[in-house]
């Protein structure tokens, strides 16, 4: 645990990977090409103290756990902010995915797909086949280890990476699965209904704020915000 006195004006930046926030605690499982401030898995218990925070920041992380883990975050969230504090978080909104799809909007999926064939496409296509020059050329910034692993399940997952996305629906399986890292999905309704279950006095639905929140103007466009007072 942190010393309490100086976890109580604490604030969270919890699943962060690289959106590193310069003032807070980053937290999350590994390290990514940032340093991290404290790395745990978030899907067990918090390293913090009981009432210890003011206000804790989770974007795109709480679909990557299955329901009963998801249920435990917030659960730890809760516990960990003190009473007015203020938990936001941040999640795909499958609402506006599916409406798009099921218009054939494909102006909705344009820049999320110009980022996936774009330049992850080259990445992860690079990094798959070409394993020895990315080491070369990204010796002082070095990747994820699972990047340059020769593990037949690491080079798995780099090569369902290298994908190029030609249909709707595949954008649909994107948002949806993310490869196979999400593992739950929410809309605003049910993750309020579950923050209100949890304890929470107040849950309001809120809108993309560029002074706190990582995501490019695809991601932004797909997502929910929400902000819950303990």
């Amino acid at each position: 645990m942190l010393n309490e006195k100086k976890s109580t004006l604490l604030k969270l930046n919890l699943g962060c990977g690289r959106n590193i926030k310069s003032g807070w605690v980053n937290v999350d499982r590994e390290e990514k090409e940032n340093k991290l401030d404290i790395i745990c898995d978030l899907a067990k218990e918090f390293p913090f103290k009981d009432n210890s925070c003011q206000y804790i920041y989770n974007e795109h992380f709480i679909e990557h756990l299955d329901w009963l883990s998801g249920l435990r975050f917030l659960k730890n969230c809760h516990r960990c902010l003190k009473p007015g504090g203020v938990l936001r978080l941040v999640f795909p909104d499958f609402k506006k995915v599916f409406k798009a799809y099921l218009e054939n909007d494909a102006d909705f999926f344009k820049l999320v797909g110009e980022r996936l064939n774009g330049a992850d496409y080259e990445y992860y296509r690079s990094v798959y086949r070409q394993p020895a020059k990315i080491r070369r050329e990204r010796n002082d910034n070095p990747p994820p280890a699972w990047h340059l692993s020769r593990r037949h399940e690491d080079r798995e997952r780099l090569e369902r990476r290298a994908r190029k996305f030609k249909y709707l629906i595949e954008y649909v399986d994107w948002f949806t699965h993310q490869f196979g890292e999400h593992q739950c999905l929410y809309d605003e309704e049910s993750m309020a209904g579950i923050l209100k279950e949890i304890g929470f006095k107040q849950v309001k639905i809120s809108k993309f704020k560029p002074q706190i929140d990582f995501s490019n103007q695809g991601g932004r466009r797909a997502s929910c915000y929400i902000e819950a007072v303990k």
